[in-house]
């Protein structure tokens, strides 16, 4: 039998019940899923399509079976209620086949499995079987038998839908049968295929509604197709919200489908007391039901309606629903019953408080609009709450009433902290939760250790947020000296507050450079992490002693807290907080590698981050810069520069450590322009002791011919221990580098040869910062080097800082000469404006040119704008 265009059958079924072995007809208008046509195209023996009510199985196996060739033949048999055995089941096999002609209608052996299977191998042409409803056979017999029919028939394939495949599978991989599965995350549609869908209704689906619709329905076939086919109708198709249309069609299809097929179950309270909680095991399951919910579960899970996503032990599984199927249930049960709803969500509130789960306690509290128990999870959950769910407080925050939230100072600290750094915390009613030095005195002086370790974590994290970083770190000092001493302690309420001071404190030492002591508070944070209430804990801390590493310049080290975090990502569901930190942390590795294609990516997966920068922010950037100096666009991340330091001036403080490391970077990108001018006047603008400072300077007179003054600076600090490795590193290089330049090569060459154990270990940035003359020179007085050289060449680094015979200076007349010359005005025009005569202007062109080496008037544009003498918005007019 072959199957025609529309999917009926071309044998005509005559006798009672024989729309039982006729292929479904296909629905029109139907969207073509090219991958899953292509899966079932395989020559595996067995493929179980798999997934609940209205999810396409039928209809994806229909419009199989109406592509195959004709030399494929394909029989067809959906199984009723009653037939639940193998002896059943092959008498239906048998029906089927005899509709096809495999087997003869009417014979007597028509339910014998041996004809059947004697029939099959005396049929030339390859044959396709498919069984829908296969979740009706429980006998472990048809299991067997099928899978024996299978292995002993190789031009017989078998297509099996079902709402569970229970035992077959596994029958059939212990008897060697080859299976495939094609489940409901298989068949959900696509956006591309949803769009195709709406399509061929003659639908032209917005951009935006795609993304909503897709958001609202999971993708589910038959919502998605009742949808198109409705909007296709309509005159204004896109004129109504697109949860208002979703909603009609989900409730429908819940009336019309699912529940009749859970009857007689569906009359019973228990499946919408089970879409209730928000997290389904068995544990919670036997909390709503009061009694045992196996047989529930079971049957929904037969059904498709409940999918078991893991089992922790045999006595555990946990479970979801269908996102529309549960959402349609619940609302279902809410207006039937909405005090039952509203009861059994404030109990499983408390139940989720009581164990610790204040995510899931505050969204049931908020479902119960229970106010008060979802102060209470918010009060005792906040550091779980800021980490892991946004949304959740948002929602609890905009249910209170300023006069509620004036009661309570945590309450308005919490508030102020969950809004993201980047926003505007001053447009949210009330006044600041920031705390006094009266109050920050008595933190810390509670007798219970617990009260000092919350309170004084929220203070500090408020302190860094909107108050001095010096009294933050004071707190912080406090706090760590509690929390140290509570370390052994076994209570469960004290020890989870313990990762989260250590590894604040830590966040605030690497935030002001101290890499020494953030290395070891955070060590203590990663060691107390797993009592922590956050689930990403381990892999935040990772990700910042991952950082921790880098910055301080060791990169194997780094590498290994990278793999760290990485493992313990693959084992969360939910986004770390560490997320930006590890692609920083892997940014600044690779690029001390000269690994420009994994510092693009690593930067690119901070960008994905839906977390907002934090205290750290400073890092990523000049991960960035690292970039951008030794291959990219320097002018650009110059102006990126500007933006930020005028928009973060609160977290630049004079004397800062991130003031230190964005001056130290914008200086690298400036002498690599041969902007040494403009270095200098940055430089002269920074009071800092700090050692990156000092390495600035340093350069700055390395690249202009102050080689004293380079050894100087650089010789001062290059052993300094409060420098990281890295910082002392770069000082130890331009030190010989500047050694190198005063002639005196032998001190160079010793200094040069106990560096080289750098590259010997894969780190080569430092020596791109060398100027490359001098690089050169060094070579040739030290073979080894050639391969650094070599290296350089190879990652595409050239020339990043450039020696410069003379700085440039210009008089401030010169300066504004030089401006007016790039925005191609005569010098008419320029003596007119400036008040001078045509000859004082020429006579001022005339230095300038000599200044700048130059004969025209493009070639000083041309120099200057190189030399960052000429901002570059005036040299972009000028080319312009």
């Amino acid at each position: 039998m072959s199957v025609d265009a529309t999917g009926s059958s071309q044998v005509a079924a005559t006798r009672p019940g024989a729309y039982r072995y006729a292929v479904p007809r296909l629905p029109r208008p139907l969207a073509r899923r090219q991958r899953l046509l292509e899966q079932l195209d395989s020559s595996i023996p067995l493929t179980v399509v798999r997934g609940p009510v209205g999810v396409g199985k039928s209809t994806l196996v229909a419009q199989w079976l109406a592509g195959l060739p004709q030399e494929i033949d394909a029989a067809w048999v959906t199984l009723d209620e009653d037939i639940d055995s193998a002896v059943r089941l092959w008498e239906e096999i048998g029906q089927a086949l005899g509709v096809t002609g495999v087997v003869s209608p009417g014979s007597d052996l028509i339910a014998s499995r041996r004809a059947i299977r004697h029939a099959i191998h005396r049929w030339s042409a390859p044959l396709v079987i498919v069984v829908e409803a296969y979740e009706r056979i429980h006998d472990p017999r048809a299991h067997r038998d099928v899978a024996e029919l299978l292995r002993q028939c190789p031009n017989l394939r078998l297509v099996v839908c079902t709402r569970a495949d229970g035992r077959l599978r596994d029958t059939c991989r212990r008897q060697g049968v080859e299976s495939t599965v094609i489940d409901v995350r298989d068949l959900v549609l696509t956006p591309d295929e949803t769009y195709a869908l709406f399509g061929s209704f003659g639908l032209e689906l917005p951009p935006q509604w795609l993304t909503d619709l897709h958001r609202e329905t999971g993708g589910w076939p038959a919502i998605l197709w009742a949808i198109g086919n409705a909007l296709a109708h309509e005159s204004c198709p896109w004129s109504r919200p697109i949860d208002q249309v979703v909603r009609e069609h989900v409730d429908g299809w819940v009336r019309n489908e699912v529940l009749p097929a859970l009857s007689p179950l569906a009359t019973s309270e228990w499946v919408f007391r089970l879409t209730v909680p928000e997290r389904l095991d068995d544990e919670i399951a036997r909390r709503v039901i009061g009694d045992d919910p196996r047989t529930v579960l079971d049957c929904l899970m037969s059904h498709g309606l409940l999918v078991q996503v893991s089992t922790t032990t045999s006595e555990s599984r946990t479970y979801v629903w269908p996102r529309l199927v549960r959402s349609a249930l619940r609302s279902s049960f809410a207006a039937e019953v909405p005090r039952a709803v509203q009861k059994l969500d404030g109990e499983l509130s408390d139940w989720f408080h009581a164990r610790g789960e204040h995510v899931l306690a505050l969204r049931h509290a908020l479902s119960a609009d229970d106010l008060e128990r979802a102060r209470l999870s918010v009060e005792q959950g906040w550091i779980t709450l800021l980490a892991v769910d946004h949304s959740v407080l948002d929602e609890f925050f905009r249910r209170m009433t300023p006069e509620e939230l004036s009661r309570s100072r945590k309450l308005r600290a919490v508030r102020e902290l969950a809004v993201p750094p980047d926003g505007d915390p001053s447009a949210r009613p009330g006044p600041r939760a920031v705390l006094g030095r009266t109050e920050l005195e008595l933190i810390g002086r509670s007798t219970d250790p617990r009260v000092a370790l919350d309170e004084g974590l929220l203070a500090l994290l408020s302190l860094r947020r909107f108050g001095d970083p010096g009294q933050a770190r004071e707190l912080a000092a406090r706090l760590t000296s509690i929390a140290s001493a509570a370390r052994g302690t076994r209570s469960e309420q004290l020890g989870e507050l313990l990762c989260p001071v250590f590894k604040e404190a830590g966040v605030l030492h690497l935030a002001a450079g101290d890499t020494h002591t953030a290395t070891d508070t955070l060590r203590w944070a990663y060691e107390t992490a797993p009592v922590s209430p956050v689930p990403s804990a381990q892999a935040d801390v990772s990700a910042l002693l991952g950082l921790t590493m880098a910055v301080e310049g060791e990169t194997a080290r780094a590498e290994a807290w990278l793999t760290r975090y990485e493992t313990a990502v693959a084992d969360l569901d939910v986004e770390t907080i560490g997320g930006r930190e590890a692609a920083a942390a892997t940014a600044l590795v690779a690029a001390e590698q000269l690994d420009r294609g994994r510092v693009l990516e690593a930067l690119e997966r901070g960008i994905r981050s839906c977390r907002a920068p934090g205290a750290l922010w400073f890092y990523e950037l000049y991960a960035r810069g690292q970039d951008a100096l030794l291959w990219g666009d320097r002018i650009g991340m110059l102006h990126r520069l500007s933006e930020v330091r005028s928009r973060r001036e609160h977290g630049l403080a004079p004397g800062s450590f991130a003031e230190a490391v964005l001056a130290g970077l914008e200086v690298d990108l400036l002498l690599s322009l041969r902007s040494a001018p403009r270095a200098r006047a940055l430089l002269a603008g920074i009071e800092s002791d700090q050692p990156l400072v000092a390495l600035a300077r340093a350069r700055l007179a390395l690249v202009v011919g102050d080689h004293r003054t380079a050894q100087r600076l650089a010789g001062a600090r290059r052993w300094d221990e409060r420098c990281s490795s890295r910082v002392r590193t770069d000082l130890k290089l331009t030190y010989a580098a500047a050694t190198l330049a005063s002639g005196d090569e032998a001190t160079a060459v010793a200094d040069l040869e106990r560096l080289l154990t750098l590259a010997e270990a894969g780190t080569y940035r430092p020596f791109a910062l060398v100027p490359p003359d001098l690089l050169m020179a060094a070579a040739e007085l030290l073979p080894p080097l050639e391969k650094v050289v070599h290296v350089l060449e190879d990652a595409g680094v050239r020339g990043v800082l450039h020696r410069q015979d003379e700085m440039v200076e210009l008089t401030p007349r010169e300066q504004v000469v030089l401006e007016a010359i790039a925005t191609s005005r005569t010098i008419e025009d320029i003596a007119r404006s400036l008040h001078v005569s045509v000859n004082t202007v020429k006579s001022q062109t005339r230095s300038l040119y000599r200044k700048l080496g130059v004969r025209s008037r493009d070639e000083a544009v041309h120099s200057a704008s190189i030399r960052g003498v000429l901002p570059p918005r005036a040299g972009s007019e000028a080319s312009g």
